[in-house]
C-alpha cells in the first residue's frame, strides 16, 4: 500500500530505479508517495508532479500538510527561537513547512525546529509573474537534475518558476514540451513568459528577444539573447528549436 511521506532534508535526490543516476530533486516538505522500501531506498513518486524514482529512506519523514512556504533565498531552522544560535538546517527557496505554533517572532514547525516568520509566507500566496521567480535563480550553478538554488537545470528552472505561480508542471523538458500551454505558430511573435524548446533543452522568454535558462555552456542560469542561443546551440550540434509554447490564462 502506498504511503505518503515528506522530504525532511533540504534537497532530496531522486534517482533512477537502480539508485545510481540523479534524475530530479525534491525540496524540504515536498510529498513523496512510497510504493515500497528496499535496502534503504524508497521507491515511488513525488506528490507534486508524479515524478517516479527512488530516494534514500533517511530523507523521508511522516507526512504533514504544509501551510507555509519559504519566501526568501533560503531559511534557517533553529533548535530554539533565537537568531543568535547556530541553525541546525538551511532549507532552500520554495521549501514548504507545516507551522504548528508561534513563539514571538518565530514559528515552530512539524518535525521540530523554529523558523523566523519573516522568511515564510502562506502556501496560498503565489507570484503570478513566473519570469520574476525564474530570475531569482540567475547565477545559480548548473546541475543536471537540479531543482533548487544549490544547483538547477533547464527543466528544473521551468518547474521552479511555475511552482512559484501555483501552476502544475512536469519535471522533464520532454514532457513540458508537450504539456505546457499551447503551441505557437511559426509566425507568432514571442512575448514574455513563452517557452522555447530544443531537443533536451528549454528556456523561458524574459522579453521578446531575451531568454532565461540554465545551461551547461555557461554552467549557470543566465539571461541570453535568443538569437545568440540559437546560433550557439546549432553550432554545437544541439539542433533547431523544436517548439514554442505559451501558457493560456
Amino acid at each position: 500500500m502506498a504511503d505518503l511521506k515528506r522530504i525532511c532534508v533540504p534537497v532530496a535526490n531522486i534517482y533512477d530505479a537502480q539508485g545510481s543516476t540523479l534524475q530530479r530533486q525534491a525540496l524540504f516538505g515536498d510529498g513523496f508517495i512510497v510504493d515500497q522500501i528496499v535496502d534503504g531506498w524508497a521507491q515511488g513518486q513525488t506528490k507534486r508532479d508524479g515524478y517516479v524514482g527512488v530516494v534514500a529512506q533517511s530523507d523521508l519523514a511522516n507526512w504533514a500538510d504544509p501551510n507555509s512556504r519559504v519566501r526568501d533565498l533560503g531559511a534557517h531552522i533553529y533548535n530554539c527561537p533565537d537568531i543568535k544560535t547556530v541553525p541546525k538546517l538551511h532549507i532552500p527557496y520554495q521549501s514548504s513547512v507545516t507551522v504548528v505554533d508561534e513563539k514571538d517572532e518565530f514559528v515552530e514547525i512539524a518535525g521540530g525546529g523554529f523558523i523566523h516568520q519573516m522568511q515564510l509566507q502562506p502556501v496560498t500566496v503565489y507570484e503570478a509573474d513566473y519570469i520574476r521567480t525564474a530570475e531569482r535563480y540567475l547565477g545559480v550553478p548548473y546541475l543536471w537534475g537540479g531543482n533548487s538554488q544549490y544547483g538547477i537545470d533547464c527543466s528544473g528552472l521551468v518547474s521552479a518558476a511555475l511552482r512559484g505561480a501555483g501552476i502544475a508542471c512536469a519535471g522533464d523538458s520532454g514532457d513540458q514540451a508537450h504539456q505546457l500551454g499551447v503551441a505557437l505558430g511559426q509566425t507568432d511573435a514571442l512575448q514574455r513568459g513563452d517557452f522555447i524548446f530544443w531537443q533536451g533543452h528549454v528556456g523561458l522568454m524574459a522579453s521578446e528577444q531575451v531568454m532565461v535558462h540554465a545551461n551547461g555552456y555557461h554552467m549557470k542560469v543566465v539571461r541570453e539573447p535568443l538569437a545568440q542561443a540559437v546560433e550557439r546551440i546549432q553550432a554545437t550540434g544541439g539542433g533547431d528549436i523544436t517548439i514554442r509554447r505559451r501558457l493560456v490564462v
